[in-house]
């Protein structure tokens, strides 16, 4: 039974509740396409990668979040190490979904239900990233994108009401005069930077703060990190910049620093934190590395999305 048999991971919180109340239109729509699956609620920050840890224990291999970044974040998390390796989906039901929004997840009941069925399956990356915590050594596994500067600096302003994208906005422009961008050396691969940086980050999807289309080019699969970095500028030039990372077009401008590579290291002149799929984790400097492959992600077939052909598993 448990071959083809799902864990769904119910964050009740995220979304303002929109996870909670959304499920049993899912649940009933996934018992139509005969898909077999058990609903694990959270109870709170960590409960998530607990479940999964559990049910990777016992034989489960798919894993169904149903809530936001964050809570796909715990649940690669719990996954276990080595043997048969995990598939994991998205129900995007949170604030900022940029996971999904790369893949062009559904988020009706129905095309969920059918993506499910359908388990088109794509090779994916994990990050890795190390970081200190209260002046302990600690890592953390990544799915999306790891940030270390001014990204950890706006999550810890973000208010609670109102659309992420906009609250991640207005808490972008809000903090740009007061911010003292860090002295970093970026190390990529064995190129070696210094520079003073407003925000470094390390991406192995596209998107982050909600729409946010920092790393254009990045291929999940292909085990290797989108490094984007924005050197300090004054803050009216940074205004002036964020348009671009909306729109993928910050390549190339004279403010950026671009680069592909399977490790990245921020060292910082400073106490500076660090963010991994918009959770705030601790200070640099930040190791950060990838493994290629490790996981399977259940997406859309769709020619639209680069890289989600089915690899007919």
């Amino acid at each position: 039974m448990l071959e083809r048999h799902w864990l769904a991971v119910l964050n009740p919180a995220a979304g303002g509740g929109r996870a909670r109340r959304f499920w049993p239109r899912l649940a009933a729509a996934l018992e139509a396409e005969g898909v077999s699956v058990e609903a694990r609620e959270t109870q709170g920050p960590g409960d998530a990668s607990e479940l999964v840890g559990r049910a990777f224990e016992r034989g489960i291999r798919r894993f169904l979040a149903v809530g936001g970044d964050g809570t796909l974040n715990e649940v690669v998390n719990g996954l276990g190490e080595g043997g048969e390796r995990a598939a994991i989906a998205a129900a995007p039901l949170g604030t900022g979904n940029d996971w999904a929004r790369g893949f062009g997840v559904p988020r009706n009941a129905a095309g969920l239900a059918r993506m499910l069925k359908a388990e088109h399956r794509v090779p994916h990356d994990l990050g890795r990233i190390g970081y200190s915590a209260a002046g302990v050594p600690a890592t953390r596994r990544f799915l999306n994108v790891a940030g270390v500067g001014y990204d950890a600096d706006v999550l810890g302003r973000l208010g609670h009401r109102g659309p992420r994208s906009l609250r991640y906005l207005w808490a972008v422009v809000g903090g740009l005069a007061r911010y003292e961008p860090p002295g970093c050396v970026i190390d990529f691969d064995g190129t070696r930077i210094e520079a003073r940086v407003l925000v470094a980050f390390a991406a192995i999807g596209r998107y982050c703060g909600g729409g946010l289309k920092i790393a254009p080019a990045a291929e999940p699969g292909n085990g290797l990190l989108e490094l984007a970095a924005v050197r300090a500028i004054r803050p009216l030039a940074a205004l002036v910049r964020v348009p671009k990372l909306y729109l993928g077009t910050l390549a190339g401008d004279s403010a950026a620093i671009t680069a592909r590579a399977a490790r990245v290291l921020i060292e910082t002149d400073r106490p500076t934190g660090v963010e991994a799929d918009g959770q705030l984790l601790g200070l640099a400097p930040a190791l950060i590395e990838v493994q290629r492959g490790a996981i399977d992600a259940i997406v859309p077939c769709d020619p639209k999305h680069p890289g989600t052909a089915a690899t007919g598993r």
